[in-house]
């Protein structure tokens, strides 16, 4: 493997997409009334799949930022990035999904409260989980779309760095490295709080973010990198701080991974970038194929159908949603 520094010509594809397909098998567990496989005997395979997005986001739009720091451009890229995907979706759920699948009247479907809250979704700020009689019988009754609760981390993630960004402090990436180590360690030392969203994933985040500024010390030397985070992981978690090795470990690997040129794995985009679309269609999917056949139908053939069904709309959001929504990144100055 060596490493890429010609974009598309590296493995975060196949990450990204990888981790959102992990994201869809944990979750059909949980729909299906099961739980949820577990990974380093800590998390879901799901979270997983999630702490790699985080990570893998961090590196990438720090880097956007550092090739173009303009305010409005970052903010144009970031928005074309996720709010077509994400809009075409609660479109089709809201507007087509619903009505096919209520158990309500279509008039009290359409004059429900909850249907003009689920288009909250599109503020990116805000998440609605349920359409009006929707899944009301599912084994997971009602949420159209559990996935999406990450959305607005991520988007607060992007505010932060732009802020660091604006004022200058991403020009020292030992000061944003000293503040991530030291939010880690009020976090996992003195605040432990699982439901502390806002800090767990900032933490994969900018850890990112660090590899990133970083990078000129590291990108030769990545076997001497990789042996280290090895190290240090293993002793951290022998010290009995599993969930800072697992911080380390996964963040770091998800960069280093995704810096490199494998043959196979840096053509898994070929295609097109799938993994957000499997990301925002897959757990509408998934309830839709459970509510299609019902409670008997086997797990395996549950899980074969909605992954075939997900990629097929996630192609068709990328080629026809995200991919075009993209092109007008061609019109900022310093596309990235």
């Amino acid at each position: 493997m060596a490493i890429s520094t010609t974009s598309r010509l590296n493995n975060f594809d196949a990450l990204r997409i990888a981790a959102a397909f992990a994201v869809l098998l944990s979750h059909q567990y949980a729909l299906c009334g099961l739980k949820e496989p577990v990974v380093f005997g800590a998390m879901s395979l799901g979270t997983l799949g999630v702490l790699v997005f985080f990570s893998i986001s961090g590196f990438l739009v720090s880097q956007s930022w550092r090739q173009d720091p303009h305010l409005a451009r970052f903010l144009a890229k970031r928005i074309l990035r996720i709010w077509p995907g994400l809009a075409a979706f609660t479109l089709l759920a809201a507007c087509i999904l619903g009505p096919v699948t209520t158990i309500l009247p279509l008039r009290n479907y359409f004059l429900s409260p909850e249907f003009g809250e689920f288009f909250k979704n599109l503020s990116l700020f805000t998440i609605r989980y349920e359409l009006p009689g929707v899944f009301d019988n599912n084994t997971f009754p009602k949420a159209v779309n559990g996935s999406l609760w990450t959305i607005p981390y991520e988007v607060r993630c992007y505010l932060a760095l732009l802020l660091l960004g604006m004022l200058r402090l991403l020009k020292v990436p030992l000061l944003v490295g000293l503040v991530t180590v030291l939010c880690g360690a009020y976090y996992f030392l003195f605040a432990p709080d699982p439901t502390n969203y806002h800090l767990y994933f900032g933490l994969f985040f900018f850890t990112g973010v660090c590899f990133d500024l970083l990078r000129p010390h590291w990108e030769t030397r990545v076997p001497m990198l990789a042996l280290l985070l090895c190290v240090l992981g293993g002793v951290l978690f022998l010290s009995g701080a599993p969930r800072v090795a697992f911080l380390l470990l996964i963040a770091g690997f998800s960069v280093v991974l995704g810096t490199r040129s494998t043959p196979i794995l840096r053509r898994f985009g070929r295609y097109g970038d799938i993994s957000y679309g499997v990301y925002v269609y897959a757990f509408g999917v998934q309830q839709t194929v459970l509510w299609a056949a019902g409670k008997a139908l086997p797990f395996l053939a549950g899980l074969l159908s909605a992954a075939i069904v997900t990629t097929l709309c996630a192609l068709a959001s990328w080629h026809w949603i995200e991919h075009p929504a993209l092109g007008l990144k061609a019109r900022l100055r310093g596309n990235s």
